[in-house]
């Protein structure tokens, strides 16, 4: 991938440098007429950027490159079968480049449904029965040419601005025969994803499980929730919970039935389920007529009461009309004579009349001097002390003490400021240490990694370089600072094994015969697994958090370039 030069031009990026570019191509010409225009986004499939044909500039283009692709030839053959899925609603493919592994498509004005979902909630009635069919519809066409998404989630479909409806990424996915084999590694979303694709079984049924994924996509459409409280284990018996009250039950059969655990108990086909929603006659719930007539009524009475409410606080509306008078006020009128008594009397109870009038002159001074004399001393109050600081590491060696991102020395005492302070302890051997601390008086801190650590679990990282061919190169590969060297030939690494946890993480590329640079490092975990993408030759990546739980390999790419 390359431009006239071998590199990119500055010249046309420069509007775009705010854009992450996790593979570095941004200004670059693939397949000799595509160029790179901006990034797009990302996902479990690979990278998505935007382009244009430089033949037709004003032509944008979305160009989706793939993570894994196995040859150039299987690549090419599957490829070749996408683009033969000609749908309205099938976002198609123009064209597709082996030797980059990317698929170019048309550009979408719109938003996917996911977003939608985020800033609007459930789609309207009218949208969502469009969406429902036109999508069904297009399921049904792909799985009558042995072509299963196996990735549907709303992310992945479409709405552009004139509500026209695409359904997007069905991946490479290699045309299913009778056997309904599948290609070896596929990504899936784990709230989405079928029970038993999550549960690691190999001879599942793609098309069912692409109903399974289509009905709880339909079920989030119309509720903004999922229809199961555990997606991973899903029982029949919890099915749709409080937010499947909103739905028609017409709508609540059809997706209880097309998201049900057991495949056997589904819609076989997606031809049924799609004319299962033709016959659909609405999407929510209605309201009977008489709970409407008892709402009407009540707002009719709240109205009218509100009215008589302020006719007696207010009064008349005109002049010449005599106020209705109350029992209250009735009592009122023959106190007239007494209310008029005591208003005189009321101000005259002030404290002000009681004190003698010489007496300012003696009380004044009293209350200013005292004032005076209370600030002073708090103006002249000698500094309290600083805090000590001593913080002890075990074990000593290449260890790195960092306190509010200022380097100190281990073992020695140190004045520190009286607050909260965050500790950051390097290693080569452990995930980095990060600590908040409240040090108000002096303090001997004592950090056993060894101890905080014990608990953790370990991840085997391997690590593979695109493109493979770098002649006569070493890489060197950097956590915390230690550095472990490969030849060229030992690629990917294997077996790298280490704490899960935060690691700074950073590669280099070593050769007497090309001048290279890592332009990006991108994460691809099996079986779903976050997708983290690293600009440059490194940084700080946390393997710890949840998302990463029970991961026990995670792939890393290295995207490189020459200088």
């Amino acid at each position: 991938m390359s431009d006239d030069t071998g590199k990119s031009n500055p010249e046309d990026t420069s509007r775009y440098q705010e854009n992450t570019d996790p593979l570095g191509i941004i200004g670059w010409v693939i397949g000799t007429k595509y160029k790179i225009r901006s990034y797009m986004g990302g996902g479990g499939f690979g990278e998505v950027y935007e382009g244009y044909n430089t033949n037709l500039p004003d032509q944008k283009l979305v160009v989706k490159f793939f993570k894994r692709v196995q040859s150039r030839d299987k690549f090419a053959k599957e490829a070749k079968i996408l683009c033969l899925l000609d749908h309205p609603n099938i976002l198609r493919i123009i064209d597709f480049l082996p030797e980059e592994g990317a698929i170019i498509m048309p550009f979408i004005d719109g938003s996917d449904g996911g977003k939608i979902l985020k800033d609007s909630g459930p789609l309207k009635e009218a949208l969502y029965m469009k969406m429902a069919r036109l999508m069904t519809d297009a399921l049904a066409y792909a799985h009558e040419r042995r072509i299963a998404h196996r990735d549907i989630k709303p992310g992945n479909i479409l709405i552009d601005k004139g509500e026209n409806v695409y359904l997007i990424d069905f991946g490479i996915a290699k045309e299913i025969k009778d056997s309904a084999t599948k290609t070896a590694y596929v990504a899936l979303t784990p709230m989405f994803a079928a029970p038993e694709r999550q549960s690691g079984d190999q001879n599942y049924n793609p098309f069912l499980s692409d109903i399974y994924e289509l009905g709880v996509t339909l079920f989030n459409f119309a509720t903004n929730e999922m229809p199961y409280r555990m997606p991973s284990n899903p029982n029949i018996n919890e099915w749709g919970g409080p937010t499947a009250k909103n739905l028609s039950p017409q709508l609540k059969r059809i997706l209880r039935k097309a998201t049900h655990p057991d495949p056997i108990e589904r819609y076989q086909s997606a031809n049924h389920l799609a004319e299962e929603f033709r016959k659909l006659d609405y999407v929510y719930a209605r309201k009977s007529k008489s709970r409407l007539i008892t709402i009407a009524a009540a707002i009719v009475i709240l109205i009218a009461g509100g009215a008589v409410v302020k006719r007696i606080v207010t009064g008349p509306s005109t002049e010449g009309e005599k106020p209705e008078i109350t029992v209250a006020q009735k009592g009122a009128e023959t106190k007239p004579p007494i209310q008029e008594a005591v208003k005189p009397d009321v101000k005259p109870i002030e404290t002000k009349p009681i004190i003698p009038a010489d007496t300012k002159t003696i009380v004044q001074p009293a209350i200013e001097t005292p004032q005076r004399d209370t600030i002073k001393p708090i103006e002249v109050a000698p500094q309290s002390q600083l805090p000590n600081l001593l913080v002890h590491i075990i074990p000593q060696y290449n260890v790195s003490l960092y306190i509010d991102g200022k380097e100190k020395s281990p073992d020695k005492i140190f004045e520190i400021q009286a607050g909260m302070h965050e500790v950051k302890i390097v290693h080569p051997d452990y995930p980095l240490l990060f600590d908040t601390l409240d040090i108000s008086v002096d303090r001997n801190l004592e950090y056993n990694l060894g101890s905080r650590f014990a608990g953790t679990g370990s991840v085997t990282f391997r690590v593979g370089i695109i493109p493979s061919d770098i002649g006569n190169s070493n890489l060197s590969v950097s956590f915390n600072g230690k550095k472990r060297r490969y030849k060229n030939d030992e690629l990917p690494v294997l077996d790298l094994k280490l704490l899960s946890g935060k690691w700074q993480i950073r590669f280099e590329i070593a050769s007497s015969t090309v001048s290279s640079k890592i332009d990006s490092i991108v994460t691809f975990p099996y079986g779903g697994g976050p997708h983290i993408a690293v600009k440059g030759s490194g940084g700080l990546v946390d393997f710890g958090t949840a998302e990463w739980q029970g991961m026990e390999s995670i792939d890393m790419v290295l995207y490189w370039s020459n200088r």
